[in-house]
């Protein structure tokens, strides 16, 4: 089994057991939650730089007493939050913003479900072949958005194969998500 596959549960009793391995893979599986969560209240990259160190110096001193590891990506939420709001504490104007917009947000067992399910789907389309997996990536998950032609020209396809491909492609996508139960 790979690290990436490793439940939450096991990674905290290997981070706490002293295995860097282990570290790295939970950090991150929720780097970009936590990233997310500061920059939805926001602040300026610099300071959700900030924050997230704050929050993962947070987590590694409050590892052994996690006592719902199932519930890892809502408490990092929480304690994005808290972090954000004690970064803001001193500036009203600012804390008034970040409480409309804390009331407005999504729970955080909602966000980090969001984060978990993006996690499979990537860790799913990882195990496609090719070019499933490069016509997917590119259609979906790549910032550039390419024209269909640039996307057929780079994977070497006929440009009006790219819709039946990605048919066929997202098929298999849901085969390995569904074999996984994902």
């Amino acid at each position: 089994m790979k690290f990436s596959d490793y439940p939450d549960a096991d990674l905290i009793t290997q981070c706490i057991a002293g295995q860097q391995y282990a570290w790295d893979e939970l950090i991150a599986r929720y780097e970009k939650l936590i990233y997310s969560t500061a920059l939805r209240t926001g602040l300026e990259s610099y300071e959700a730089d900030e924050i997230f160190q704050n929050v993962c110096l947070i987590l590694l001193k409050e590892l052994k007493n996690l006592r719902q590891t199932n519930s890892l990506g809502a408490w990092l939420v929480t304690t994005t939050r808290r972090e954000c709001w004690a970064l803001w504490r001193h500036d009203k104007a600012k804390l008034e913003e970040l409480d409309e917009q804390l009331a407005s947000d999504e729970s955080p067992e909602n966000l980090a479900q969001h984060v978990e399910d993006a996690q499979k789907v990537t860790s799913a389309l990882k195990q496609l072949g090719e070019p499933c997996h490069q016509l997917l990536w590119r259609l979906y998950f790549n910032e550039e958005n390419s024209s269909y032609a640039e996307i057929a020209r780079d994977l070497n396809i006929p440009p009006n194969s790219i819709g039946p491909t990605r048919s066929r492609c997202l098929e298999k996508l849901k085969i390995i998500l569904i074999s996984k139960n994902f």
